[in-house]
């Protein structure tokens, strides 16, 4: 038994890879290293690609999830800045006139609304990136000052649900006259 393990050790120690053969595994290595290196330099760069559709979609979404929600926030922003009016009047026709930037009317077309609350005057600002008309608008019975906001109907505002809204103690109302979007801000 002794001869037989001290043959197969001389056997297996005799044993040698052609040269050939010791290129082809030597060459293979490096490939394989290679390959290692291009697949550890593409991580950063597949992590950076993913970040940077991680925050475009985050800014193109803002800090709220839907338009409406986006929307609210906006107007409600707007509504507490309480900066000086571009024009006073009582008469739509003449804030109409001095916002002449806007392609669209602002007089809203609920008679109720015209009926209950008295134009005060207006002034240029943007919902969603839009030019929208601000209005403000003081209530006949109780003199509570409302904001009115009359933006054009576009692709981002598409899916607002109209309703009564409340964030931050400010009550927002949206409706949508085709093809304008109106929002009534009232509160803080």
């Amino acid at each position: 038994m002794e001869n037989l393990d001290q043959e197969l050790k001389d056997f297996y120690r005799n044993q040698r890879l052609s040269p050939h053969r010791v290129a082809a595994i030597q060459t293979a290595a490096q490939r394989t290293g290679k390959s290692r290196r291009r697949v550890a330099n593409l991580i950063p760069l597949a992590a950076a690609v993913l970040l940077a559709v991680g925050i475009g979609t985050w800014l193109k979404g803002g800090m709220y999830g839907n338009p409406t929600q986006r929307v609210v926030a906006e107007i409600v922003h707007n509504h507490r800045q309480q900066g000086a009016l571009l024009v006073e009047s009582g008469q739509y026709g003449i804030v109409q006139a001095a916002l002449g930037e806007l392609d669209f009317p602002i007089r809203p077309r609920r008679d109720e609304l015209i009926q209950a609350f008295a134009l005060v005057g207006g002034k240029y600002c943007t919902i969603t990136g839009s030019q929208a008309a601000q209005l403000k608008l003081n209530h006949r019975d109780n003199g509570i000052i409302h904001t009115l906001y009359v933006v054009p109907m576009t692709d981002d505002l598409e899916g607002i649900e109209p309703g009564v809204y409340e964030t931050d103690g400010v009550q927002v109302e949206l409706w949508s006259d085709q093809p304008l979007l109106y929002g009534l801000a009232r509160g803080q």
